[in-house]
């Protein structure tokens, strides 16, 4: 059994990480997604602890990083640095970066700021972190695909504030009672992007998911601060100049990609993926059909096994 270990990378953040399988195996990192999730214990069944040697990073703010939820110093460049940070704490010289959703994100920056300590990426669901994603994803997924989840996020804001921009001051203001309920609402719009459509959601005539009230529960501690966290992240374009993934496509040759994709991911939508494949010369994509966002959905998850076996025989 492995031992969640941590580093202190400044005066405010402690960085919680964990490492499974053999020292002999192929060095990865895990990249989870967000903003503000963590990695979870089901992450880890994507690797053979015979073949890997995986270590898996809460991000500033995020699991069981402290303090959890906070926003100083919490940036997308300290979150790389961090990465190096851990990189040189365990004693790895290169690795493969492994990262879905935000988790994407994080491995292109990564790789683009230390591309000599980068095997090769995988990346599924991918996100390019731009303005015009996270509109996509607050507006225009839950209107076309899920406008029932949609019109309950968009009933408490006023008519002269924008989503994104009630939400995150909700959050980050003093009233305890909004805050939860502006979370519920928007982790109901998350588990409907988990889905491909409104039916299979099944959220009519069902009870949304709610925290609970009645006393400062962990699990309302936990979702509060994942918030903090998440808003933080996209009330602020994810702290990415505009296009700046794409436009640095190039410092990525001579590393291979294996991008996999759900054909109908409504939070990062295929078009991301092959945009980014387009500009890759070196990379592989697979689009998995009839798919999602939910990377233990049985076809992704073999897909995503798939393409570790693929990055096995390029570095064996």
């Amino acid at each position: 059994m492995t031992q969640v270990q941590f580093l202190k990378v400044d005066e405010t953040h402690k960085i919680a990480y964990e490492t499974i399988g053999s020292r002999q195996g192929i060095p990865l990192v895990f990249l989870h997604g967000g903003p503000g999730s963590g990695y979870s214990d089901a992450s880890k069944s994507f690797f053979d602890t015979n073949l890997w040697f995986a270590t898996f990073i809460d991000q500033r703010g995020c699991g069981k990083s402290t303090p959890n939820g906070c926003v100083v110093n919490n940036t997308t460049d300290d979150l790389i640095l961090d990465i190096e940070k851990i990189r040189k704490k365990i004693g790895v010289d290169r690795w493969v970066v492994f990262g879905g959703s935000w988790g994407s994100t994080l491995a292109l920056k990564y790789t683009m700021t230390f591309p000599e300590k980068v095997h090769a990426l995988i990346l599924r669901g991918v996100f390019l972190g731009t303005k015009e994603e996270i509109d996509c994803f607050v507006n225009d997924m839950g209107k076309q695909k899920f406008p029932n989840t949609f019109a309950d996020l968009q009933r408490i804001v006023p008519k002269d504030m924008n989503i994104l921009e009630y939400y995150y001051n909700t959050i980050f203001a003093d009233d305890r009672t909004k805050k939860i309920d502006a979370t519920e609402r928007w982790e109901n719009l998350e588990r409907a992007g988990m889905q491909l459509s409104e039916e299979d959601l099944n959220l009519k005539g069902a009870e949304p998911q709610q925290i609970e009230k009645k006393e400062e529960t962990i699990s309302e501690v936990k979702a509060l601060n994942r918030m903090r966290i998440h808003l933080h992240y996209l009330k602020n374009n994810c702290f990415l100049q505009h296009d700046e993934l794409i436009n640095n496509c190039n410092i990525l040759e001579g590393r291979k990609v294996f991008i996999v994709q759900g054909s109908d991911d409504p939070i990062c939508p295929k078009k991301n993926a092959l945009k980014l494949h387009s500009r890759l010369k070196n990379s592989d994509i697979e689009l998995v059909k009839n798919t999602g966002h939910d990377p233990f959905s049985p076809k992704l998850k073999n897909a995503l096994t798939d393409a570790l076996g693929k990055v096995r025989k390029e570095l064996t």
